[in-house]
C-alpha cells in the first residue's frame, strides 16, 4: 500500500553529486504525476557514481586485451543465438527498452513487495511516480531514480496493481548514486548500501539514455545482454552470473568489451543516434550483465514515460560493427580501466 511521503535522504553525503546532475541533466525533463500538465513522468541524470570508478572510467587507447579475445568474439559471432553477430539495440520499435523515472518529494511511496531474499531495505518505503509502469514484457523491467534520497533503483518483474495500489517485483537493486557504485558483495564497495538481487548489475547503466544520447554524449560503460549463452562464472564487477554455458570461450558476466580506438566513427554511415551510442562503446565499452535471446543493448523506453517514441533509429544500427577483432577488443577479466598500475 501507499505510505507516506518522506523528503531528504539517509546518507547525508549526496548534496553536492545531486546538485552536479541536475547541472548534467540538461534536457531532462521535470517529474509531476501522470496526468498533470501532461508532463512527461521524467527521465534520469545523465551520469551516476563517482568519476573514477569502474562504470565511468574511459577505457585507455593503450589497454590491454583478453589472451583469448579472438576465440570470445568467434563464440560471439557463430554460437547459437548470436543474432547476427552484432551488437542490436532492444527498444529501437520494440517493446524491449528500459523504462526510466524519476521521483521527487510529493510522489506516493509504497512498500513494495519482492519475492527475493535479497531485498533492499529502501524498498520499505520507495516513491515511484504515478503512472509509472514496467516495460510490457516478460522481463517487466524498470529504473526508478530518486535523486533526493541519494540513489537509483532497478526492478525487474515489476507490477502495479491498480485496485490493490501497490508495487510488487520479483528482483530489485538499490545503489548509492554518489558511491564507487559497486555491489556490497564484490568486497570493493565504499556504501555498503549498495545491495540487490542483480548479480552487480544497477539501475543506471542498464540502457542507454535518451537525454544522454540528444546531449551528444553517454559518459559510462553499459550493459549488454549476451545472446549467445554467457558463462556459468563471473568476473569483477559481477558478483553471480545467470548464464549456463560450460564452453571455453563462453565470455563470463562482468566481462568488458570496447570498440577499436582506432576505428574513425566519423567514417562510418551511421544514423545519428548510433554514432552517439558507438562512442560510448569505443570510450567505455560494454560490459555482459545478462542473458538474452540476442546480443543487445537496451534504449530508454520513451514511450513509458509519456514523452513518445523519440528513437530513430533501427534496432541493427550498430550491425555494421560486428563482433570480431576487426571492430573489437576484449579487455582481460576484472580489468579496471580507472585503476592504477
Amino acid at each position: 500500500m501507499p505510505l507516506t511521503s518522506r523528503a531528504g535522504h539517509r546518507g547525508g553525503r549526496w548534496t553536492v553529486v545531486a546538485a552536479a546532475l541536475s547541472l548534467t541533466a540538461g534536457a531532462c525533463t521535470a517529474v509531476t504525476s501522470a496526468g498533470q500538465d501532461e508532463t512527461p513522468l521524467g527521465s534520469a541524470p545523465t551520469r551516476a557514481f563517482a568519476a573514477d570508478s569502474w562504470w565511468n572510467a574511459p577505457v585507455p587507447a593503450e589497454a590491454p586485451s583478453h589472451p583469448d579475445a579472438e576465440a570470445i568474439l568467434e563464440y560471439m559471432q557463430s554460437a547459437p543465438e548470436a543474432g547476427g553477430g552484432c551488437v542490436r539495440l532492444a527498444g529501437a520499435s520494440s517493446d524491449w527498452g528500459q523504462p526510466v523515472y524519476s521521483s521527487r518529494p510529493g510522489d506516493p511511496s509504497y512498500d513494495v513487495a519482492v519475492a527475493n531474499s535479497a531485498r533492499p531495505p529502501e524498498l520499505d518505503d520507495l516513491r515511484i511516480p504515478d503512472g509509472a509502469r514496467s516495460a510490457p514484457t516478460s522481463d517487466a523491467a524498470m529504473t526508478v531514480y530518486d535523486v533526493d534520497k541519494g540513489y537509483v533503483v532497478a526492478l525487474t518483474g515489476a507490477r502495479f496493481d491498480q485496485r490493490a495500489r501497490s508495487w510488487t517485483a520479483r528482483g530489485a537493486t538499490v545503489t548509492y548514486l554518489d558511491s564507487n557504485g559497486l555491489h556490497v558483495s564484490t568486497g570493493e564497495s565504499d556504501e555498503p548500501r549498495n545491495t540487490g538481487s542483480h548479480r552487480g548489475n544497477n539501475g543506471a547503466t542498464m540502457m542507454a539514455g535518451y537525454d544522454e544520447v540528444a546531449a551528444g554524449a553517454i559518459e559510462h560503460v553499459l550493459k549488454v545482454a549476451s545472446g549467445p549463452e554467457a558463462s556459468r562464472r563471473h568476473v569483477f564487477p559481477m558478483v553471480g552470473s545467470d548464464g549456463e554455458s560450460t564452453a571455453e570461450d563462453a565470455p563470463p558476466q562482468g566481462l568488458r568489451f570496447r570498440l577499436r580506438p582506432d576505428i574513425n566513427l566519423d567514417a562510418w554511415d551511421l544514423e545519428p543516434q548510433a554514432r552517439v551510442i558507438a562512442r560510448a562503446l569505443q570510450t567505455y565499452g560494454f560490459y555482459i550483465g545478462d542473458s538474452g535471446g540476442a546480443t543487445a543493448l537496451k534504449l530508454e523506453n520513451t514511450e513509458a514515460s509519456g514523452r513518445g517514441e523519440l528513437w530513430k533509429l533501427p534496432a541493427t544500427a550498430l550491425c555494421a560493427l560486428p563482433l570480431n577483432t576487426e571492430y573489437w577488443d576484449v579487455l582481460p577479466e576484472g580489468y579496471h580501466p580507472g585503476a592504477s598500475d
